[in-house]
């Protein structure tokens, strides 16, 4: 006899559909315990369900249409057929046995569905069928439980699970556990009120859903996971409130008591999108796009799952605004319980151990609150900053690679007549940095100046590169500039992503690639 289909791979990975009556199980269940479930909880569950149906099948369907061995039939019988998973099959040809142990007995060619074609035998004496008995008792003591089989293919079933779940508005997701929207525990404007109260009175937050529930007695009586379940739902559903726990918690905060720099985005982070064309960047330029990981450009998302640790490189408006961009490597390092707007997080200092509240801010891209640290290591425009993961994800180490500070030639940003001019300087720097992308800015109220007076003039991307250029072109023998260092030097007066920049030298005639990464202006271009 075959194993029974509940335990191979192509019965739950391969053919598994959740079926109307596995929801209608799944919600009693829910009913049941009173307690949300996650999709894993629910896929144990189910496949616990299954199994124990399939083992009772025989019982269940043995009627006169289930194939016996000593059975007798005749040309066109539709049988079900148990070594088979049940399948029906329709005789299609009987001939004698050839077999003399057996006796006299008679083979069936049977046509299943799927189009295989099957030979069983029937007319068996009682006898000689006792084996099969046995058989099936010894291959039953090796079949795998249903939690080894959701070792080996839960993901799978949960997975598909919450794809129907998602179809269905009568129940509730939160944090990943699910419940019915009706059996919910009554949430009122009293409830919501009282946690409001709590968390002014804890500076806004960030608190669990339990440290709120403890501390204005709400909800008594009720499921303590209902309960919970049931308050996140309210407070999600009303703006006073922000959701802000990093993976694994769920942590509350009131959203008029979060910083300004989270509430509203700074003002060097604003970008209003510039038209290009991304099909001109050569390979070279995608892969520097790549690179440098602004959180305006369109990249992929991370496909290396939740990397260990991601290293960025500054520019100058994420280092006037205390913050660095969310590129794709670094958002998946701050999943949250529901992928809310923003996370409250505790950064680390790698070198003297302080630690400092932040905020990853989703929606404009940018993680918040790292400018004292940066103040306080005086750290230059170009810097490496390093996130690296920690055991517990409300906690990030940063590491600025730092080192004793040395007098270092680097090159100096400054405004002159209401233009932005560069020329190298020695300064003392104790962080590594892109020596491409660097820039010391010893006047950073000046040079937002000239940003917003550009800003109000409306002056096109296309003109800041001819005169950025033009700079940068003074202090290089050969008057070439590398597309990085372009970039960091706009973003000094300009916000932009790579992409339209690396798309203009590509495109305009007032740019000459001369290899590599390295252009120039050309001829008529040049001249100061």
């Amino acid at each position: 006899m075959s194993p029974r289909a509940t335990q191979s791979k192509q019965y739950w990975v391969e053919e598994f559909q959740v079926q109307q009556s596995d929801l209608d199980y799944l919600y009693s269940v829910l009913l049941e315990q009173e307690t949300p479930l996650t999709a894993d909880e629910m896929a144990l569950v189910l496949m616990r369900h299954r199994v124990e149906q399939e083992s009772q099948a025989p019982a269940r369907r043995g009627g006169s249409d289930q194939y016996q061995p000593t059975g007798t039939y005749q040309v066109g019988d539709e049988l079900s057929f148990p070594s088979v998973g049940y399948a029906r099959g329709k005789v299609i040809e009987i001939r004698p046995g050839d077999n003399p142990y057996y006796g006299s007995y008679m083979v069936l060619r049977v046509s299943f569905a799927s189009g295989k074609v099957l030979e069983f035998a029937s007319g068996l004496a009682p006898e000689h069928v006792e084996w099969t008995e046995q058989l099936v008792e010894e291959e039953e003591s090796t079949y795998l439980s249903p939690e080894e089989l959701f070792i080996e293919y839960g993901g799978e079933v949960a997975d598909a699970i919450e794809r129907e779940l998602e179809q269905h508005d009568d129940l509730v997701r939160l944090a990943g556990r699910w419940f019915p929207r009706s059996l919910l525990a009554n949430i009122n404007s009293g409830h919501l009120n009282l946690a409001e109260a709590i968390l002014d009175m804890h500076g806004g937050g960030p608190m669990t859903t339990r440290e709120i529930m403890e501390q204005v007695g709400m909800l008594g009586g009720v499921n303590e996971r209902l309960a919970e379940f049931s308050l996140n739902y309210g407070m999600q559903g009303d703006s006073r409130f922000d959701e802000v726990g990093p993976a694994g918690q769920v942590l509350w905060f009131l959203a008029r008591m979060e910083p300004e720099g989270v509430q509203h985005p700074p003002v060097r982070l604003a970008y209003e999108p510039i038209p290009s064309d991304p099909e001109l960047l050569t390979s070279d330029l995608r892969l520097l796009e790549a690179e440098i990981g602004d959180e305006h450009s369109n990249l992929p998302a991370a496909r290396t799952g939740q990397p260990q640790a991601v290293t960025v490189t500054l520019i100058y408006p994420h280092r006037r605004s205390g913050t660095l961009p969310l590129s794709p490597l670094l958002r998946s390092m701050f999943p949250t319980a529901y992928q809310s707007p923003r996370v409250r997080f505790t950064i680390v200092d790698a070198e003297g151990g302080q630690e400092y509240p932040a905020w990853v801010v989703r929606p404009e891209g940018y993680v918040y609150g790292l400018g004292d640290l940066f103040d306080r290591y005086d750290v230059p425009v170009g810097s490496y900053v390093t996130i690296q993961r920690t055991p517990d994800p409300g906690r990030v180490l940063i590491n600025l690679h730092l080192h004793k500070p040395r007098k270092e030639w680097v090159r100096s940003a400054r405004v002159e007549n209401n233009r932005l001019r560069f020329e190298n300087v020695q300064r003392p720097v104790g962080t590594d940095y892109d020596d491409l992308m660097v820039i010391d800015v010893p006047d950073p109220d000046a040079i937002d100046m000239l940003w917003r007076r550009l800003s109000e003039r409306g002056i096109p991307l296309e003109q800041i590169m001819v005169d950025v250029m033009r700079e940068l072109s003074a202090s290089s023998p050969q008057g070439h500039v590398h597309a990085k260092t372009l970039y960091s030097a706009i973003n000094l007066i300009r916000r932009s992503p790579p992409g339209p920049i690396f798309a203009r030298l590509v495109a305009l005639p007032q740019f000459g690639h001369v290899g590599g990464a390295y252009w120039r202006l050309s001829d008529r271009e040049a001249v100061p």
